[in-house]
């Protein structure tokens, strides 16, 4: 009785994992997805009927399979935005605030040290300048002080929304992090980087900027195995759900991961959350079995009536190889794509 995913030990009779709450009726279900189980095993069975309706895989399909089971994107995870949806709510930060007051400066030496300034923030913030430079130059040829405050004025217009996009996109990062993880020093970075805006300092928002996105990346680096498995989890519990089934069974060992995550235990908690996923599959497969019969069935009465389903056929094929190397959070994509392909009820035009 001791639990697959978490490893505690339970007493004979237990119907649930006192550590994870796995059901122990997938003990030994999670065991055989983690290759541990026999042969002949009701999962290895489950995994044979799905290959045996989508067919063999065809020539070449492994590798361009692969390279579709890309899961992760560094420093973010583009390719699950449909999963993405589907994870814990996320407490938001406050919306951004409107862009800052422009700081006094009058006579030609200060309006041109503010003007420097705000060319060093905008190429740091990778605007092109270049127009800004020669008319610069030209103002302080002429020692024209209202065109060099012109231009300031239009600059730092331009330099503050390049900030506060850039301040908007850190603040998603951590909002995507923080769904898994506990982000105390972003936090207070994005923090201190937020009140520099309100009060203009935009040199100072940047540079705080860059130990938000330092940090991020770092934290992205350490997490990024239980971002996709949680994602992972989360789009086969959407699909499950689709498919009109409980995925209860299953869900304990995802709430420990995840809370294992808080903790900022990521070895135990990649550790539990891959348990949960097989947990989550093992109760999906069938499921996924029957249909993708109907999806099948109905890919034949297309072809009988002359109609072209190559494409469908290729997701099918991928699906295969996908699931042939137990890449199930990758195989569940496909079989969504697949669906989403089959889903009208009016059959296509023939070309």
């Amino acid at each position: 009785m001791d639990c697959p995913v978490c490893g505690a030990e339970n007493p004979p009779g237990a119907s649930n994992c006192q550590g994870c709450q796995l059901s122990t009726s997938l003990f030994s279900a999670v065991r055989e997805a983690a290759g541990t189980g026999p042969a002949d095993s009701d999962y290895a069975k489950a995994i044979a009927e799905i290959l045996a309706v989508v067919g063999p895989e065809a020539p070449g399909a492994a590798g361009e399979a692969r390279s579709g089971a890309t899961l992760t994107s560094q420093p973010r995870f583009p390719a699950l935005t449909e999963a993405r949806r589907h994870r814990e709510p996320v407490l938001r930060e406050p919306t951004l605030p409107n862009l800052p007051m422009l700081p006094a400066g009058s006579g030609v030496s200060l309006l041109h040290q503010q003007v420097e300034e705000l060319v060093q923030v905008g190429r740091r913030e990778g605007l092109d300048l270049t127009d800004i430079d020669t008319q610069m130059m030209e103002a302080l040829r002429t020692e024209n002080s209202s065109q060099l405050d012109s231009i300031r004025r239009t600059l730092f217009v331009q330099v503050a929304g390049a900030v506060a996009e850039d301040l908007e996109v850190q603040t998603a990062r951590r909002n995507e992090l923080a769904a898994l993880v506990a982000t105390p020093a972003v936090d207070g970075d994005l923090a201190t980087s937020r009140e520099a805006f309100t009060a203009g300092d935009l040199g100072g928002t940047v540079r705080g900027l860059r130990q938000v996105a330092d940090g991020l990346s770092s934290l992205e680096e350490e997490w990024a195995t239980c971002q996709v498995l949680t994602a992972e989890a989360d789009l086969m519990i959407e699909t499950m759900r689709d498919l009109g089934h409980d995925p209860g069974p299953a869900a304990g060992p995802l709430a420990e991961g995840r809370r294992l995550a808080r903790q900022g235990d990521s070895e135990r908690a990649e550790h539990v959350l891959a348990g949960a996923n097989r947990a989550l599959w093992e109760l999906l497969a069938p499921e996924l079995t029957h249909s993708l019969k109907g999806i099948l069935t109905q890919l034949q009465g297309w072809a009988s009536s002359g109609q072209d389903i190559t494409p469908e056929v290729h997701e099918l094929r991928q699906l295969s190889a996908l699931i042939r190397r137990r890449n199930f959070g990758a195989a569940v994509s496909a079989y969504r794509r697949l669906r989403v392909a089959t889903s009208s009820t009016a059959v296509p035009s023939a070309p």
